[in-house]
């Protein structure tokens, strides 16, 4: 393993993140989770598991600026599964070798909408969790920041 250095790790602060192409500047976390199903299988006395499937979920946390995604709702409403695209990159300036981090995952179904979640003296934040298919997770992981 290389010798790394502190100011080599990642930071979040330099993230970015779209949905359906719209810049989410509000964006105070996102988390992707890939899931794996796996079922017991006995060999002799022993007891291992294997990968039956997987599952994709998230969570997008927002500073509330207004309400966004009020669309899913209405289109919910009228029986259309809206889905959406979630991209992000993470290009920290201190990034060994100017690398970035960036993936894309589309099929996004939001399985919760918080419009009012207000707590006094503090900034109203709204948590969307979400769920994918995994094989809808694109990782263009490690390119080089300046290509």
């Amino acid at each position: 393993m290389a010798n790394l250095q502190a100011n080599r790790t990642l930071s979040g602060s330099f993230a970015e993140v779209w949905v359906d192409g719209a810049k989410i500047a509000e964006l105070s976390e996102l988390t992707l989770t890939v899931k794996l199903q796996r079922e017991e299988v006995q060999l002799g006395m022993d007891v291992d598991s294997k990968i039956t499937g997987y599952a994709g979920e998230g969570t997008m946390v927002l500073k509330q600026v207004y309400t966004r995604f009020y669309e899913v709702l209405e289109q919910a409403k009228s029986g259309v599964d809206k889905r959406c695209t979630i991209t992000t990159a993470l290009k920290d300036p201190d990034a060994l070798d100017g690398m970035e981090e960036r993936y894309s995952v589309s099929n996004v179904a939001f399985g919760e909408l918080p419009f009012i979640n207000y707590k006094m003296g503090q900034v109203n934040e709204q948590k969307m969790e979400f769920r994918f298919r995994p094989s809808d997770l694109v990782c263009m992981d490690a390119i080089e920041a300046d290509k």
